[in-house]
């Protein structure tokens, strides 16, 4: 027999010691990913992305990032990301989805800095990690209310291990940003403000006093969108969220993300989520469409 025991003293990466409430963990299949979640962000939550198999690229901010089995994204609260469909093969990943969480030294739902690459490897954890996502998921698949809590700790067990290894992973952050892409951050910034606004180029160039072709160029080679597609990208990211986590009506949240004319809108969806609206509701939630 080999017993092993506790060599230092416990202590918790949470302030005050108190837990994370666990939201949700999905298990994305590559074929899900034929109805992809757009650019979007969320104010009050934080994601950790797990690969357990495959390859693809994977969006956090205005960076583009490879994934292999064993990769880990992490999602801080506010931060854009996006799934990037067409350059994925078999990719099968888990998401841990979790708010309230305080870590000493760290702001609101956020398990690595601003400035802290999102993209670790977990290497020698992989196979551990992809069974405690195993087994919180196939749990709260059970539903069954006894084992809520277990899941609860299992998910915090998730979190401070993924926390280790990004501390391990820590990179000090590159500060010699070139004009290029600090340029290129300032168009985003612009278009994350007005996405909704009948924007383009030639607006975009005016209201940021640059040339407009030299604004598409800048911004493809930094961020891997043309202006226009990331515009895109974000409408319709942005309508995903309303539809999973409001009940605004279809015909609203297409005038709050940009669109006035509906039929367009249902169009556009469709052509980048694969489905309608109104299915993409009633897939991913179990709201019942309302007006407000």
């Amino acid at each position: 027999m080999i017993q092993c025991f506790i060599k230092h003293e416990v202590s918790s990466i949470f302030e005050d010691y108190a837990l994370p409430k666990l939201i949700s963990v999905s298990k994305i299949d590559s074929h899900f990913r034929a109805h992809p979640r757009l650019l979007h962000s969320h104010e009050d939550k934080l994601e950790i992305l797990f690969v357990r198999s495959g390859t693809g690229f994977y969006i956090v901010e205005e960076k583009k990032y490879p994934l292999q089995t064993g990769d880990i994204i992490i999602c801080n609260e506010g931060v854009l990301h996006d799934d990037v469909p067409e350059h994925c093969q078999n990719l099968n990943t888990y998401c841990l989805t979790l708010t309230d969480v305080k870590i000493t030294g760290l702001p609101k739902n956020c398990l690595a800095r601003k400035d802290a690459c999102p993209h670790i490897q977990a290497l020698e954890y992989s196979d551990m990690l992809e069974n405690l996502f195993s087994i919180v998921y196939t749990l709260l698949a059970s539903d069954t209310e006894q084992t809520v809590e277990t899941c609860s700790y299992i998910a915090c067990g998730i979190l401070t291990l993924v926390y280790e290894i990004a501390l391990r992973s820590r990179t000090e952050p590159d500060h010699m940003d070139k004009k290029a892409n600090l340029l290129s951050k300032e168009i985003k910034r612009y278009i994350d403000t007005h996405y909704n606004e009948d924007l383009t180029l030639k607006t975009i160039g005016e209201a940021l006093h640059i040339n407009p072709y030299y604004v598409a160029h800048v911004f493809k080679d930094n961020i891997g969108f043309s202006p226009i597609q990331y515009i895109l990208h974000r409408r319709i990211g942005e309508a995903q969220s309303l539809l999973i986590h409001t009940e605004y009506s279809i015909t609203t949240i297409a005038s709050m993300v940009g669109y006035n004319n509906l039929s367009h809108f249902n169009s556009m969806f469709a052509k980048y989520v694969q489905m309608s609206p109104s299915e993409y509701r009633k897939n991913y939630t179990n709201k019942k469409p309302g007006k407000k």
